[in-house]
């Protein structure tokens, strides 16, 4: 092994083969308890076995080790490898920054574990190249999290009841001094526990990002939460939640209004804001909304965005907003977001929408393919970049569809009518791959050919196929059906 290569240019290389994960087609990942990411094909230990030489160079390097992901660590052999992790990620000085990520797994608060159950043997037993399976491996990972919170400068907790009590040693803790962001994921927790954590983790003075995970105390998300006394919203740039009603996540929106810039809801619930006291809420610095889905028919977000004023906003994604479970009343909502957008005054860059999938009821009007064709031709959606449509394209073949608008050229100007910035174009369902293939064809010759082009990719899906066009205009390559 050639061993001439300085160490500098080494840590370099060891670093992005540890931290890079490659885009292209994913392999499964290793099983291991103990590593980088839960999807991580490369990993520090791996460099440390080839020769003397890298084995020190590694060892010594503290980047390498310092983002651990540990999941269902029942084994011995986990908790030693975690061991090992938090010592090379630690520094010459044991003050190295640590980003943890801890999911315990059910199978690790159960009062009788499976696998003892099939051996029949207690709650101990051995697995050749595991070492002993027993309970206590577990909270003695999350103790030794604990004992190194000052280092902690990111951390995500997925966590079970029965360890709820190991995490009140938190509360004699002053404070996380590098936190910079967490997440929390607490199933079956007390109400208590809950809020003393969170509070003990918005404890750090550069906490910036919060995300709220999945859990039965995300049901507790109340006005005592809201309280500026447990959650430091007005120095908050990001925030996450997994199941939120409207009420509360309006009102958390007007606490961090100074400085949020971030928001993602995984599943917005009950819309109706009759009992929250806010008119109206100008976010000045908030550029990225993401909704994934609003959970009901009878839910309307439309009064949601009628409050808003946000003249910063870049990204927005609404994927099932929409479109799959719908809502009432769809096209009155996407009227209330264009309204929103027109009174913003926004450079709107990426734009991710469904439109409805089900059949509406008979007194609703569905937002609908022609519908959001016209509405792309507006100038408020001038300057998108990026667009992806998460619904199916073409189920009404007698109205305007999206891809022959797309297609339209000027004829002053030659140039492509609707969104005359897009870069990126993604359509998870369509009719015919044929069709978008024109329409990228279309648009390429209205900027003078593939040496010119605006429209840098395009990417189709088929419904019931698991066919896909991909096209990198850039490079004038595409693989797909043609």
């Amino acid at each position: 092994m050639n061993t001439f290569l300085p160490p500098e240019i080494l840590r370099e290389i060891f670093t992005h083969y540890v931290h890079d994960r490659a885009k292209g087609e994913k392999k499964p990942a290793r099983r291991l308890c103990v590593t980088a990411y839960p999807d991580s094909q490369t990993h520090p230990a791996d460099l440390a076995q080839v020769c003397h030489f890298w084995r020190v160079t590694a060892i010594s390097i503290p980047e390498l080790w310092d983002t651990i992901y540990v999941s269902k660590a029942g084994w011995d052999g986990c908790l030693k490898t975690f061991k090992l992790w938090l010592e090379r990620s630690a520094g010459p000085d044991g003050t190295h920054p640590l980003n943890l990520t801890i999911k315990q797994g059910q199978h690790w608060s159960r009062g009788r574990d499976w696998k003892a159950w099939v051996f029949r043997g207690g709650y101990r037993f051995t697995w050749p190249g595991k070492g002993m399976w027993t309970r206590d491996v577990p909270k003695q990972i999350i103790c030794l999290a604990i004992s190194q919170h000052r280092r902690w400068r990111y951390a995500s907790l997925e966590l079970m009841s029965n360890s709820e009590p190991l995490l009140e040693s938190l509360n004699d803790v002053t404070e996380f001094p590098i936190l910079r962001g967490f997440e929390i994921s607490l199933y079956f927790w007390t109400s208590a526990g809950y809020r003393r954590l969170v509070g003990s983790l918005c404890s750090s003075p550069v906490i910036q990002s919060v995300t709220f995970g999945r859990g039965s105390p995300t049901l507790y998300f109340d006005d005592e939460l809201l309280e500026m006394t447990i959650v430091p919203w007005n120095r908050l740039s990001t925030l996450n939640f997994t199941y939120l009603a409207g009420g509360p996540l309006l009102q958390a929106l007007s606490f961090s209004a100074p400085t949020l810039q971030h928001v993602s809801v995984f599943c917005l619930h009950d819309c109706n804001l009759q009992d929250v006291d806010i008119s109206h809420l100008t976010m000045p610095h908030l550029h990225s909304v993401h909704i994934s889905e609003v959970l009901g028919s009878w839910n309307d977000i439309g009064p949601m965005f009628d409050k808003l004023t946000l003249p910063s906003l870049r990204t927005l994604r609404l994927p099932n907003v929409f479109g799959h479970s719908g809502i009432a009343d769809s096209a009155r909502a996407w009227q209330s977001l264009l309204d929103l957008l027109e009174r913003s005054d926004c450079n709107l860059q990426v734009l991710e929408i469904g439109i409805d999938d089900l059949e509406p009821p008979a007194s609703a009007v569905p937002l609908t393919e022609a519908l959001l064709a016209e509405s792309l031709f507006l100038p408020i959606f001038h300057h998108i970049s990026s667009l992806r449509v998460t619904s199916e394209m073409g189920r009404q073949p007698n109205s305007l569809q999206l891809l022959d608008a797309l297609s339209e050229v000027c004829p002053v100007t030659q140039r492509p009518r609707m969104l005359p910035l897009l870069e990126t174009l993604v359509l998870d369902s369509v009719r015919s791959i044929e069709s978008v293939r024109m329409m990228a064809l279309a648009r390429v010759a209205g900027y003078g050919g593939f040496d010119r082009p605006k429209l840098r990719r395009v990417s189709a899906g088929r419904k019931d196929d698991a066919f896909a066009l991909d096209m990198d205009l850039s490079s004038h390559a595409c693989s797909g059906c043609f």
